[in-house]
């Protein structure tokens, strides 16, 4: 079977040719028989020619990919994902997909008898209660007690819910039960019923319900272990949210007639109004701490349409070119107090960003008058800078240019600044300045309002920042040390600009990585003693955590030649295996690889790493696949999961078992620019693979996707050393590309060429030789080997025209040359449909070209008089 309907079409042609004369000569027979035999013999007669009939369709299959055998592959692959845990971590479940997901079943395993096992197939969702699991399967909701293995069945469910502050079970009903929501207690037995409900959320710990009767729009919230009405209208209801203040309450946006109200409710029902009637269009409403007892901050936004007209006019003066393209929004935010019915607001057409400290403090940034666009610094270009501003007195203090990372402590009262040498500190009551002895490497996480825990290589110290002295903690030799649990809140500032904080007596979740050994491996600080969890390894590990209440831990624990396990460590004893998926994929047993050592375009040494086919027979020569993209290195200790879900067409897993030997080589990049840098270090890595006897270096392919695309493209203008190529979703002309318009984020591009992944550091008008000479479309005449190039019609990333132009040029140059674009695909392709065509393809092209299995007919098709 192929893999395409273009497929299916070419081989229909060919079968229905051969088929047809076979038509011919039993339609002869029949007319002969006809005139002998009676009719019962020619019913017989008619069954022998339908068996030869199917005959003929078998002995024309078409030769070329095994695809039976890769769909095999393919139904056969299990995915553990989604690890979660009972808060006594008794019980450890997860989901187990087959099938790139066409099949989904829970797992539940007793984690101190993990033969004890519970599963449910085609589920939506599950979920722990205490020692009792929701399964949700259509319209279905099954109740397990897992002690007892006993459960109780729910039908008409919508979706379940668990309040784990008031411990209780929300069982929400479709419209044939009046769309009611039930409360349980963890053990089933029912505390509430209200009907009409037409939906609940968490936002934060606090469950809201919104209610639709026939004349009333309804609020209610979970007081004690019931619901209570906290607000009734006729009006539309559009947002509720919590205050964030200490008195609590809750503020609902409301729509009347096309004014909008917002209301502030205490928790004893009491209601204040927000007046202001110059926001009454602006439709949308999101709450904000203002990191002080008594107020909230209303952040309001409208919605502005694009004009339309006869003509759009883009003026050289514009800001933000969004607003030519598409309706905008626009947004103010206020400082509420509405038990005083205090307002303030914070926006101001200087600044923005406005991100409130406590104490009437708020940080903003100042709008840089000389900068064009409002997304030239989004790729690290230049710095940001920030003011403290106090509303009281309407003072702003410049606090430092920022281009890096700014840590804030939960009080508000200090900002720990990264600049490229190390880190300051600012106190927003003194207004005071100063550099500290921290190096630039170091990680800050704040552990109270005046103290900073820092991971600084492979240290972990404690700083006291009124006196600044510091405190060791524990050191790593030879290792770089990362923090995981800490509790992270975003700001207006975008990110890197947050606050962080870490209670340090709950203790430390740490991973230690040692590039010296390529090792990692996972430990817990806690009461001044480090817990090894995960002895160094060079495994890959995923979804490690710490079960709540205990000081036990999880993970999913795999590599390339070792099937993905869960895995769990309770304390004082070993770790365990409690699963292991996969066990149905053999191939995974006989994978090899190798590692190349070179160096790259900047002279650092780097490394290249060579899966080998899985039937590796060492007295023969292998085609290679090349795939390309920055840095692969950390992609290694993946466990090679056959799969057609793949975005960029590349399955390492399928490629060697069809007898490819694959290369994911590292990259490293010099001031020559991108491309340049790209060929000398695949140059390398090509000089040392040559010196493995397995490997055929006159049947290489090279593909990569995005920047990998680009890569590709520029290196198949220089090289002579490929055989074939594949590009998917890239840049093919950069010189275009830096003066258009990027649909994605809807402004220029150029900001990602001086900076961002291309890194040219220069404008186009300071260097244009090194962009012209790094710019593929300059030599696409040199191209010397077939190229596939794919593109999603709907990238607004990385335009489509991108694609086009580069097959345009070598169509131009009567270059051998097949663009696929793919309906309503972006960057990277989404739909499975998409997706299996596109990876059957990559096979499809590297066997035709690297293999010389000359039966593939769409292939073929473009390769008919061009060889």
């Amino acid at each position: 079977m192929m893999g395409t309907k273009r497929d299916n079409e070419e081989n229909g042609a060919v079968w229905c040719l051969s088929i047809l004369k076979r038509v011919r000569f039993f339609k002869d027979l029949m007319n002969c028989l006809t005139e002998v035999y009676d009719r019962y013999l020619i019913r017989l007669s008619i069954v022998v020619v339908f068996l030869f009939f199917i005959s003929a369709l078998i002995s024309v299959r078409v030769k070329g990919q095994d695809y039976q055998k890769l769909e095999r592959l393919v139904d056969e692959t299990e995915e553990v994902k989604m690890v979660s845990s009972s808060d006594n971590g008794r019980w450890l479940g997860y989901y187990s997909d087959t099938g790139d997901g066409k099949k989904r079943k829970m797992i539940i395993q007793n984690t101190a008898n993990p033969k004890q096992v519970i599963e449910r197939s085609d589920i939506n969702r599950w979920m722990f209660v205490k020692d009792h699991v929701g399964v949700i399967s259509s319209n279905r909701m099954e109740y397990i007690d897992l002690r007892s293995g006993r459960s109780t069945v729910y039908l008409n469910v919508k979706t379940i819910d668990y309040d784990e502050k008031h411990n209780v079970l929300l069982v929400h009903y479709n419209k044939e039960e009046q769309n009611k929501l039930e409360l349980y207690t963890p053990d089933g037995n029912l505390l509430q019923t209200l009907d009409r409900v037409s939906f609940f959320s968490f936002n934060g710990s606090r469950l809201i319900v919104r209610r639709k009767l026939e004349q009333l729009n309804e609020v209610w919230v979970m007081k004690g272990r019931g619901l209570i009405k906290l607000y009734s209208t006729a009006d539309e209801l559009k947002n509720v949210f919590p205050s964030g203040m200490k008195e609590g309450g809750f503020v609902i946006n409301t729509r009347k007639e096309g004014k909008f109200s917002r209301i502030y409710i205490t928790e004893d029902l009491r209601e204040y109004a927000f007046k202001d009637d110059r926001y009454v269009d602006y439709e949308d409403m999101s709450v904000i701490t203002s990191r002080a007892d008594d107020r909230l901050i209303l952040k309001l936004t409208r919605l502005v349409p694009k004009e339309k007209g006869l003509v759009d006019v883009w003026y050289g003066t514009d800001f933000n070119l969004s607003k030519n393209v598409r309706a905008t929004r626009k947004a103010v935010q206020i400082d509420w107090n509405p038990l005083k019915g205090e307002q303030t607001l914070l926006t101001h057409p200087d600044y923005f960003g406005e991100t409130a400290l406590g104490n009437a403090l708020y940080l903003k940034y100042a709008v840089d008058k000389y900068q064009v666009d409002v997304m030239d610094k989004a790729a690290g270009n230049g710095s940001d800078r920030l003011y403290l501003w106090n509303s009281v007195t309407d003072v702003y203090t410049f606090v430092a240019d920022v281009q890096k990372k700014v840590v804030i402590s939960p009080s508000g009262q200090y900002l720990l600044i990264e600049h490229s040498d190390g880190w300051k500190l600012f106190d927003t009551q003194s207004l005071r300045l100063e550099e500290l002895d921290i190096s630039a490497i170091a990680t800050p996480y704040f552990t109270s309002s005046h103290e900073a825990l820092w991971t600084d290589g492979g240290k972990v110290y404690r700083m006291d920042l009124r006196s600044n002295l510091k405190t060791d903690l524990y050191q790593f030799k030879d290792s770089f040390v990362e923090l995981l649990n800490f509790e992270r809140i975003s700001t207006e500032l975008q990110y890197p600009r947050e606050f962080r904080y870490i209670d340090i007596k709950q203790g430390l979740l740490l991973k230690i990585s040692n590039p010296m050994t390529n090792t990692q491996s996972y430990g817990w600080f806690k009461d001044n003693k480090m817990t090894v969890i995960i002895p160094p390894t060079k495994d890959h590990i995923t979804e490690f955590a710490k079960i709540k209440y205990t000081d036990d831990f999880y993970w999913i624990q795999e590599n390339y030649n070792q099937l993905p396990a869960v895995k769990i460590k309770r304390s004082n004893e070993k770790s365990k295996t409690l699963y292991v998926s996969n066990l149905a994929i053999k191939q995974s047993e006989r994978a090899e690889v190798k590692k190349i050592c070179y160096k790259g375009a900047d002279g650092e040494q780097i490394t290249g790493t060579l899966y080998m086919p899985l039937n590796y027979d060492r007295s023969k020569k292998y085609p290679v696949v090349v795939h390309i993209y920055e840095k692969q290195e950390y992609l290694t200790n993946r466990f090679l999961r056959p799969s057609f879900a793949n975005g960029t067409g590349l399955n390492i897993a399928l490629l060697i078992e069809q007898d490819f030997v694959v290369l994911l080589p590292d990259i490293s990049y010099s001031d020559k620019g991108p491309g340049i840098s790209a060929l000398e270090s695949v140059n390398n890595a090509l000089d040392e693979l040559q010196k493995i006897e397995n490997v055929d270096m006159d049947r290489i392919g090279l593909m990569g996707q995005s920047f990998g695309g680009y890569e590709t493209n520029f290196i198949a203008t220089q090289s002579k050393r490929f055989a074939a190529y594949i590009s998917g979703a890239s840049v093919s002309d950069i010189i275009r590309t830096y003066y258009a318009f990027n649909e994605n984020f809807n402004a220029p591009d150029y900001y990602r060429y001086e900076g961002g992944q291309n890194n040219f550091k220069y404008t186009v008008a300071e260097n244009p030789e090194k962009y012209i000479r790094n710019n593929p479309i300059m030599y696409a005449q040199n191209i010397n080997a077939p190229m596939l190039l794919w593109a999603g019609k709907e990238d607004g990333n990385v335009s489509p025209e991108g694609i086009r132009s580069l097959y345009i040029a070598l169509r131009k140059y009567r270059k051998p040359v097949v663009a696929l674009f793919y309906e309503k695909e972006r960057h990277s392709l989404s739909t499975s449909e998409a997706q299996k065509d596109l990876t059957l393809r990559v096979l499809d092209w590297f066997s035709y070209f690297l293999k010389d299995q000359r039966d593939i007919l769409w292939v073929k098709k473009q390769m008919k008089g061009a060889e």
